[in-house]
């Protein structure tokens, strides 16, 4: 499946939706969005992966160095809507405790009640 990935402003957020399949060969997509995403001040990334039915270490990886690099400077990272697949490999690597994880959009751009707060820990 072909990856596609958009980005816009919202609610100070820069939403990433990611629609397709994330791995090594796609990476280099991910990775220049998210790199643009880090135009704003402090960084106030969201992940919509409300169409994203897979994703491999590299894109994980893509992930945890966006969530780490917003935090040094001051802002934040969160994931939205994640499918079962890509569900079931966050909780199985444990990375599912590197994010605050909204079962929808709306309650991420509101900054209601989450799934899950990230680990402290992690």
């Amino acid at each position: 499946m072909t990856l596609e990935i958009s980005r816009e402003h919202r609610n100070d957020f820069t939403i990433i939706t990611i629609v397709g399949e994330v791995d090594k060969t796609e990476a280099a997509m991910l990775s220049a969005q998210i790199d643009e995403a880090f135009t704003a001040t402090p960084p106030r990334l969201l992940f919509d992966l409300s169409s994203m039915n897979f994703i491999d270490s590299s894109g994980l990886r893509l992930l945890v160095q966006a969530s780490s690099r917003a935090h040094r400077c001051g802002g934040s990272c969160a994931l939205c809507c994640l499918n079962p697949v890509p569900r079931r490999i966050m909780r199985l690597t444990g990375l599912d405790a590197a994010f605050d994880l909204y079962p929808t959009l709306g309650a991420a751009l509101t900054r209601g009640k989450p799934e899950r707060f990230a680990s402290a820990e992690f």
